[in-house]
């Protein structure tokens, strides 16, 4: 398995949650602020490592240019 496969199987997978969280808050099955709160946090920390996967990714990329 190479690690390009990985590593587009776990943005795959980050997205596909994402996307779940972010359904659930703007169509308004949240039942109340304390839930939203929660689900926005998710949210947030789903966003949080995708940008640490690229950043990573960048850095590896930069080194094999060097």
């Amino acid at each position: 398995m190479s690690d390009l496969y990985i590593v587009d199987r776990l943005f795959k997978v980050i997205r596909e949650r994402r996307d779940v969280v972010l359904e659930a808050v703007t169509k308004g099955s949240v039942s109340d602020f304390a839930a939203f709160r929660h689900l926005r946090g998710k949210l947030e920390v789903w966003d949080e490592i995708e940008n640490e996967m690229r950043l990573l990714l960048k850095n590896e990329r930069d080194k094999d240019d060097e």
